[in-house]
């Protein structure tokens, strides 16, 4: 089933609760509860990775999601490839 809508997952098992992403989230989307980082506002966060990247656990992962736009144009061969 394909994601829609990719939100920021913590495992609680890897949280220490430490508060790195609680404290750099620019929208306060993140708070602590019970010692543990948790998405509390989904609608107000921006997917800019800062919680991922400052997490010392890899507590928190973000799923990407792959859009595919329009096919490009004809182009010629890439003269690099073999045939």
């Amino acid at each position: 089933m394909p994601v829609t809508n990719p939100l920021p997952t913590i495992d609680h098992n890897l949280c220490t609760g430490c508060r790195r992403c609680v404290e750099i989230c620019p929208t306060q989307a993140l708070a602590q509860i019970a010692e543990k980082a948790v998405l509390l506002h989904p609608e107000l966060c921006t997917y800019c990775v800062a919680c991922q990247d400052v997490c010392p656990e890899n507590a928190i992962a973000l799923p990407f999601m792959i859009v595919f736009g329009p096919a490009a144009p004809n182009l010629p061969p890439d003269p690099t490839e073999s045939e």
